[in-house]
C-alpha cells in the first residue's frame, strides 16, 4: 500500500482523525474540565462567560470534573463519526466505504485501539 493508493489515504486520514481525538484538538476543552480552569487569562469585563466557566469549574469535585471531561472528549469524537456518516452517504473518495463497516465504525475500531485488518499486532 502505497501514497497513491485510495486505501492508504483512508488508513492515513482515519487515523489522523483518531489522534485528532486522543492527542490534539479532542482533548483540549478536556484538559481545560480535568484542571479546573476554562481560561485562566479570562477577563470579567470582555470574556464574562468564560469567567462563569471557570468559576463552575472551580464548584466542582474533581471526580465530576474528570467525568464532564470525559463526555466533552466523547463529544468531539462524536463530530468526527457524524462527518463521516455523511462523508460516506455522499460517497466521497475515499469514505465509499470501510473495512469493517462503514468509515465511522473503521474510526470507532480504531480509536478502541483495534489494528486495519491485515496488520500484524
Amino acid at each position: 500500500m502505497t501514497e497513491h493508493d485510495s486505501r492508504w489515504l483512508y488508513r492515513q486520514m482515519i487515523d489522523a482523525m483518531v489522534v485528532a481525538c486522543l492527542q490534539g484538538p479532542g482533548q483540549v476543552s478536556a484538559e481545560r474540565i480535568r484542571i479546573g480552569v476554562w481560561n485562566p487569562n479570562a477577563d470579567v469585563d470582555t470574556d464574562p462567560d468564560q469567567v462563569a466557566m471557570n468559576g463552575l469549574l472551580s464548584s466542582l469535585e474533581e471526580s465530576h470534573r474528570q467525568a464532564l471531561s470525559a463526555l466533552f472528549a466523547e463529544e468531539f469524537a462524536s463530530g468526527i463519526f457524524n462527518a463521516l456518516t455523511v462523508l460516506t452517504a455522499a460517497h466521497l473518495e475515499p469514505f465509499h466505504e470501510g473495512y469493517e463497516g462503514d468509515p465511522s465504525d473503521d474510526f470507532l475500531g480504531r480509536i478502541d485501539g483495534s489494528p486495519w485488518p491485515g496488520d500484524a499486532r
